[in-house]
């Protein structure tokens, strides 16, 4: 792949050519590090140990690069980024590869130092909390060619992030393009943002006061015989279509999706009822339940039994199971909404 595209666009040499300088095959160790990402995907210093001589000889390098070389080369990218995207995008511009569909989605990755200017401790999606972090957006065409890569601080929330990944990818997205977004950037000054000369298609946030207020009318409507069923992967969605002024809402029921979300919820309660059978047999017993220092002393802590009339419902179940909701700018047909928003495979 990274041959041909060389040899049929000449993306490196379009890219790349004016920063390289005096590098010593700049170009090849970049082929190199993108050649790790395709491959096994190692750590940076890890690259000249796992790859034998002869996959560096075929990226067009003499001998297996030292490790420095490989830091050298992401150093002079770094310094260079806004000048080597401006490149990128004109490369998209210039063969047509910019797709009208852009898929903006966000993540992290967390640092083992503690020096770096842009980290810092946020929600750490790599299951790392206690280490500093940067953030990430990415704008990638349906034709799955990234158009913007923006990098902010750690503990940068998606909803504003996404201001900055939307304006570098505006750039090169033909008025009418339609992004399509998560919930954790769905707020109403985003969507105003891209309402007008663009469309959007995002997830609504499960909050139980405003789904409780959708989900009885899709009760309403499927009582009224007026929902829409279809079948997708396997799977029968239900739906109802809410237009209003500029926006619709398009409100799902998955029969599959309820039962999933139902079975996972009553295995976490299971848990918690375990966890707590120990202080529950303490209560019986009589014994306390743990103490508490403060100024004055400790704080013993003792336990009652408090008696239910009827069995104890699980609290992790809401009476939102099996339903989500998209929200977009564009009044489309339900299977087209569906199919066009690509994170639905997170959904739950």
């Amino acid at each position: 792949m990274l041959d041909r595209i060389k040899k049929d666009y000449g993306y490196f040499d379009f890219v790349l050519d004016k920063i390289s300088g005096k590098a010593k095959d700049f170009q090849e160790i970049v082929k190199s590090l993108i050649y790790n990402k395709l491959t096994d995907n190692v750590s940076i210093n890890q690259i000249p140990n796992i790859y034998p001589e002869e996959a560096f000889e075929y990226l067009g390098l003499e001998k297996t690069p030292a490790e420095r070389t490989f830091y050298r080369t992401i150093e002079r990218l770094g310094d260079k980024f806004e000048f080597v995207l401006e490149r990128h995008q004109k490369f998209l511009e210039k063969n047509n590869l910019v797709s009208k569909e852009q898929f903006i989605d966000f993540s992290s990755t967390y640092f083992e130092g503690t020096k770096p200017e842009l980290g810092a401790l946020g929600y750490s999606r790599d299951g790392a909390p206690g280490k500093k972090q940067i953030t990430f957006g990415i704008s990638t065409g349906i034709n799955n060619i990234p158009t913007a890569l923006t990098i902010q601080k750690g503990n940068v929330q998606d909803k504003t992030h996404f201001k900055h990944t939307f304006n570098l990818a505006k750039k090169v997205l033909e008025k009418g393009s339609m992004l399509i977004f998560d919930c954790g950037a769905n707020t109403k000054t985003n969507k105003k943002m891209v309402h007008g000369e663009y469309h959007y298609l995002t997830l609504k946030a499960k909050k139980k006061k405003s789904y409780r207020h959708i989900i009885q009318l899709f009760l309403q409507e499927k009582n009224n015989g007026t929902t829409v069923k279809f079948e997708k992967n396997d799977s029968i969605y239900e739906c109802f279509k809410l237009v209003r002024d500029t926006e619709t809402t398009y409100i799902f029921f998955s029969e599959k999706l309820y039962q999933d979300q139902l079975l996972k919820r009553n295995k976490k309660y299971q848990k918690l009822l375990e966890k707590n059978d120990k202080n529950l047999k303490k209560v019986k017993k009589g014994k306390n339940l743990g103490s508490v220092i403060t100024k004055e002393g400790y704080i013993i802590l003792h336990g009652s039994i408090q008696k239910t009339l009827a069995p104890i419902s699980n609290p992790y179940i809401n009476g939102l199971e099996g339903f989500f909701a998209l929200e977009s700018s564009v009044n489309a047909q339900v299977l087209h909404s569906i199919e066009s928003h690509r994170c639905l495979n997170k959904l739950w």
